[in-house]
């Protein structure tokens, strides 16, 4: 099932309705070099949470979020923030994805300079996830 749910993610960001966007895409845990030009990118964490199984029906219940941070050139303001985010709502917000994942309504958490990369400015959007079934 979790399999199924990083499945889902992932194929959004692999189609060509985003990759339009032309956004650099990278998984939370990336190890290699993004590039020293790269400045806006975004980097894609699915959080599962919590679980249930239903008694009678062993109907299985998965809860989460799809945490994205986001990072912009510094020095522009929020706008570019929130415009990217309304790209992602685009491809994500109240979607049911192909193997099932529901995604709920998005928010934004606006972070700041990035400690790591002071010519970064960062923001991560939230997106809670559910899925049912095993």
């Amino acid at each position: 099932m979790f399999d199924d749910i990083l499945e889902d993610v992932e194929s959004v960001f692999a189609s060509n309705t985003w990759k339009a966007n032309n956004i650099k895409t990278f998984p939370a845990n990336y190890q290699g070099d993004i590039g020293p030009n790269v400045k806006e990118h975004i980097q894609v964490n699915v959080l599962p949470s919590r679980s249930n199984n239903y008694a009678y029906g062993a109907k299985k219940e998965t809860n989460g979020l799809v945490a994205i941070k986001m990072f912009v050139k510094a020095g522009e303001g929020q706008g570019k923030t929130m415009a990217l985010a309304d790209l992602l709502d685009i491809v994500l917000q109240n979607k049911t994805l192909p193997n099932g994942t529901s995604l709920g309504t998005s928010y934004l958490n606006v972070e700041g300079l990035d400690p790591l990369n002071k010519s970064l400015y960062s923001a991560s959007y939230i997106i809670p996830f559910t899925r049912y079934g095993e």
